[in-house]
């Protein structure tokens, strides 16, 4: 896929006995022409895949964002580079958690308090102190 391509499309595709999914990607050239690569889930890694579908899995069913962010920083996981993916996949769901959301069982780093953080902007913030934490 070409560096300057900014959005596309994920497509899913089921087979007609609905035994095999495959997921594709799709953008539109600087011509207008659709293109479409074929096979994402066999671009990437197969443990950060089956994160992903984790992840999809529990948002899809209504789990709240604020959770799912709690889940995704308690993996416990081996590789030095699955950790950093962990650290983005959160970074990016607190992006979507709506500001002023109580930060529940979180105690703020740098005064203690046990109830005042909250987010704001994807960042944690000390309504007590300002402290703030983000990442």
């Amino acid at each position: 896929m070409p560096s300057w391509v900014e959005r596309g499309w994920v497509i899913k595709s089921i087979s007609k006995d609905k035994t095999e999914k495959r997921y594709d990607f799709q953008y539109q050239d600087k011509d207008g022409y659709k293109v479409t690569i074929q096979g994402l889930s066999r671009s990437f890694n197969k443990e950060y895949w089956n994160y992903a579908i984790l992840i999809s899995g529990v948002l899809r069913h209504g789990m709240p964002i604020p959770n799912v962010v709690n889940l995704v920083e308690n993996l416990n996981l081996y590789s030095d580079s699955i950790n950093n993916w962990k650290n983005g996949i959160g970074r990016s769901l607190k992006k979507f958690i709506p500001d002023g959301t109580h930060a529940k069982d979180k105690t703020c780093s740098n005064c203690g308090d046990t109830d005042g953080l909250i987010y704001e902007e994807g960042c944690l913030k000390c309504k007590s102190c300002g402290h703030s934490k983000c990442g």
